[in-house]
Formats: C-alpha cells, sequence, structure tokens
C-alpha cells in the first residue's frame, strides 16, 4: 500500500524545474517549521470554506479511494517532526510513478529536456534516487455501480455553524472515469 499518492511540483519555467529539483532533496528545519504551521493552519482554514466548497472536498472523498480526509491529516501534524521527514523521504522516493504535464510558452523540444532531466534525477546515475512503481501499485480508479432505482447520499453538517449558507451537490457518472491525458483529472457528467 503506498501512503504518499500524489505529489506536486509546480516552477514558472525550465530553469526554474532544475534549480528545484537540485534543492529538492534538502530537508532545512527552519523552511519545515514555517511550511508546517502553513500547512495546519489551511487544514484549520477548512471548515470557512464556502459549503459549495465543502461539498466538493466530500464528493472527491467519496471518489477517490484511501483518501485521507483532512481531520485525519492535521491530527497527525502536530506530531510531525523534522527527524520523521528526514527517515521517510528516502522510503517515499524509493518507488515512483512520474506523470508530468507541462503547458504554456514552451517549446516542445524544451519540455521533452525538463522531463528527461526529471527522470534522470530519480531513476538514473550511479545512485538512482527511485525504482518505477510495480504495475499493481498505480492508482486505480474507483467505479460504484448502483443499481437501477437505488441512491446514495452522503450528509455532512456544515463545519462552520455561523455559516448560514448551505450547498448540495448532486454528482451524476454516466459512464466510467476516463483520465484525461497526463492528468488526474477525470471526465465526468455532472
Amino acid at each position: 500500500m503506498s501512503l504518499v499518492r500524489e505529489f506536486k511540483i509546480k516552477c514558472l519555467n525550465g530553469q526554474n524545474s532544475q534549480l528545484l529539483l537540485q534543492q529538492f532533496f534538502e530537508v532545512k528545519l527552519g523552511r519545515f517549521s514555517v511550511i508546517k504551521e502553513m500547512v495546519t493552519k489551511d487544514y484549520q482554514n477548512f471548515k470557512f470554506q464556502q459549503p459549495y466548497q465543502q461539498a466538493m472536498y466530500y464528493c472527491s472523498l467519496i471518489l477517490h479511494d484511501q483518501a485521507l480526509p483532512w481531520t485525519e491529516q492535521l491530527e497527525v501534524l502536530p506530531h510531525l517532526q523534522v527527524d520523521n521527514l528526514l527517515k521517510f523521504y528516502p522510503q517515499m522516493l524509493s518507488r515512483t510513478f512520474l506523470e508530468c504535464y507541462i503547458a504554456g510558452n514552451i517549446e516542445p523540444k524544451e519540455a521533452e529536456s525538463i522531463i528527461q532531466h526529471i527522470e534522470d534525477v530519480f531513476y538514473k546515475g550511479p545512485q538512482p534516487l527511485s525504482l518505477a512503481l510495480f504495475a499493481s501499485q498505480h492508482l486505480s480508479t474507483r467505479v460504484v455501480k448502483l443499481v437501477r432505482g437505488l441512491n446514495y447520499s452522503y450528509n455532512a453538517e456544515g463545519l462552520n455553524p455561523s455559516d448560514e449558507n448551505s450547498a448540495l451537490l448532486h454528482y451524476i457518472q454516466v459512464h466510467v472515469l476516463k483520465s484525461l491525458g497526463n492528468s488526474n483529472e477525470y471526465h465526468n457528467a455532472l
């Protein structure tokens, strides 16, 4: 079972991605504390999001197998220390599957060069950081078959009692989820 489902690196241009990969594997105590505090505040502020955003979040939990709710992640954060990350990230990176999506004002050859550099950092060299995932470890889509006339309702009380607004998300899946290219976005009918 994989503990880390998705990890994203976002950059503005190709040079930034190469600089980021060079610095990526260094854990700095001061930076760790700042990021930990920012993530904690983001989780604590989740309850103040608009009800429709919360409804979309709960829908994503239902549709993605083995997703951890934000409450469980918030519960673990106070116990996370820099030593835990230093011990865990080699294990986290021991097997990876890379999907790359590059968009914007970039030439195809430059995009391919960036991807090749990322793959080289992960998989090549005298001490590669990672091995490719086994096929059985790749993410799978989750399909729930509702027999004719059967409904499923997931009710959740709003997290902010002072917010008088509410939301209803009506999700209708008309066919098997299909991945769009190299992204994790799914083609659905809502």
